[in-house]
């Protein structure tokens, strides 16, 4: 991934970096086939087993010498904060690394240069010896600025075991308030997001076109919602305050929707939150409309993964995905598009 233009690596932020397996090579962990402890909701903490680990993820020997290198990795660096949020899922890790204000501290893509590389030689040490003949590059003066002596432990070896990972890892700065617990919390809930959409795949990761209210719509997610008896729509005003009778009176029909239904809007407003509160009360549905389309590799907000596992929801667009974000201007056009063609198509 191209970094971000003009920001200053060397910064003493938090990082999530995600790093992705080469697909030829072996899983560095698999997903669990038991299910999720009777009476567990998903507001609650992650479900653990008898070692305190992840419930729905299975270590094996790659996973295992994965931590200890992660754990172990910040004792030979002088810029760098212990690792202690990290998960490694079969074929990526996603590990928060924080780079200290030492004054002398290397940038991000020089530490996970080495990171690669270490994790590159355990991968090998387990799975049989490759050829020490592929250098993994960050950025321009890596390794120079490896081999000048920045590990505690002694210069960098000249030369990097082959590759593990993709060369095109991925990283966000974790700058705004709140980031940090949101990163965190993500990391940490990936293996029960995998082992959902593995339990339920024929709510996940295909995107079919149907026909609806006279519209050709992308769709993602369970497709019989469509067929129920009772479609709501909601469309509920930014600027309206809560009490007022036009807040009640939409929360209200929602709260009626009951599990025989669905309510059908962006679900973006204030308002419109509470009303998807109040559909999950009385067990109710959601297609929910979304302004960007579905690209290869989309899946629902973490939010929304359990209710579109259980069959509960439905994302709709009208329109394909695009190779750039559209501006916030266009996104709130396209909510109005769809939120008007709903409210004159279900009345």
């Amino acid at each position: 991934m191209k970094r971000l233009r003009g920001f200053d690596y060397k910064r003493p932020f938090f990082y999530m970096v995600t790093l992705k397996r080469l697909p030829e090579l072996a899983a560095f962990s698999q997903i669990s086939d038991e299910a999720p402890p009777p009476g567990w909701c998903r507001t609650g903490p992650a479900p653990q087993n008898a070692h305190g680990r992840p419930r729905y993820l299975v270590e094996n020997e790659i996973t295992k010498a994965f931590a200890r290198v992660i754990r172990e990795f910040a004792a030979k660096w002088w810029g760098l904060w212990p690792i202690d949020c990290f998960v490694i899922m079969p074929d990526h890790i996603h590990l928060l690394i924080r780079i200290k204000d030492t004054g002398d501290q290397m940038p991000l893509g020089s530490y996970v240069y080495q990171l690669m590389k270490a994790l590159a030689g355990e991968y090998w040490r387990l799975t049989g010896q490759a050829p020490q003949n592929a250098v993994q590059r960050t950025g321009a003066g890596t390794a120079k600025r490896l081999e000048q002596g920045k590990s505690v432990a002694g210069a960098a070896s000249s030369a990097p075991p082959a590759p593990v990972f993709e060369r095109a890892w991925h990283d966000w700065i974790v700058k705004k308030d709140g980031q940090l617990v949101a990163f965190t919390r993500y990391i940490r809930e990936n293996p029960e997001r995998a082992w959902l959409r593995r339990a339920n795949r024929r709510y996940f990761g295909k995107v079919h076109k149907v026909s609806f209210l006279g519209r050709e719509w992308f769709a993602y997610g369970n497709l019989a919602i469509l067929d129920l008896p009772v479609l709501v729509a909601v469309k509920g005003h930014r600027a309206t305050k809560p009490g007022t009778p036009e807040w009640n009176a939409l929360v209200d029909s929602c709260a009626r929707i009951g599990p025989g239904g669905a309510g059908v809007g962006t679900f973006m407003s204030p308002l419109e939150k509470e009303c998807g509160n109040a559909i999950a009360k009385v067990g109710g549905k959601w297609v929910v409309l979304s302004p960007e389309g579905f690209h290869e590799r989309w899946h629902p907000p973490r939010e929304k993964e359990r209710f579109c596992a259980e069959g509960r929801m439905l994302f709709l667009s009208l329109w394909p995905p695009m190779e750039r974000r559209p501006q916030n201007a266009e996104l709130y056009q396209r909510c109005h598009e769809m939120g008007d063609v709903v409210a004159a198509g279900l009345g």
